[in-house]
């Protein structure tokens, strides 16, 4: 079920909201891939910058260490992403297992239905006009 954003005036939580419904329809779209697109987004960063720790991903995915470490955690249990530091060090080098590469590429073409499908839904100008708009929003 969607939420709704048309019973309040605030900005803020419409924003919020609509986020939150975006997020829900790419995850149903990604669900037989069995990540979610938050998941997908690390595997595909982990996929482009392989051997990277933890740090170094922070950065690529603007995530705080402390948010991204409990996000990859499931990864790792799932089998997914594996830590190849060397022993006796405690900098991480993170990589896709196979089984990883494998949910990676499938959740990929899912993604690219879920990109495909919104931007159906929304049309192409109004994504165009939305990303600009976001643009503006990330320097408040």
């Amino acid at each position: 079920m969607s939420k709704r954003i048309d019973n309040t005036a605030c900005h803020c939580l419409k924003m919020r909201r609509s986020a939150e419904n975006v997020i829900r329809f790419y995850d149903n779209i990604l669900s037989p891939s069995g990540v979610t697109v938050r998941q997908y987004s690390l595997l595909s960063a982990i996929s482009e910058h392989s051997g990277c720790n933890v740090r170094m991903l922070s950065e690529y995915t603007l995530l705080d260490r402390s948010t991204l470490a409990r996000s990859l955690k499931p990864l790792i249990r799932s089998g997914y992403i594996r830590d190849v530091k060397e022993a006796g060090t405690r900098n991480s080098a993170l990589e896709l297992t196979e089984h990883g590469v494998s949910v990676c590429n499938q959740a990929a073409g899912l993604w690219e239905e879920a990109q495909r499908q919104l931007e159906e839904k929304v049309g192409r100008e109004q994504i165009t006009a939305l990303e600009k708009i976001l643009e503006l929003l990330q320097d408040l």
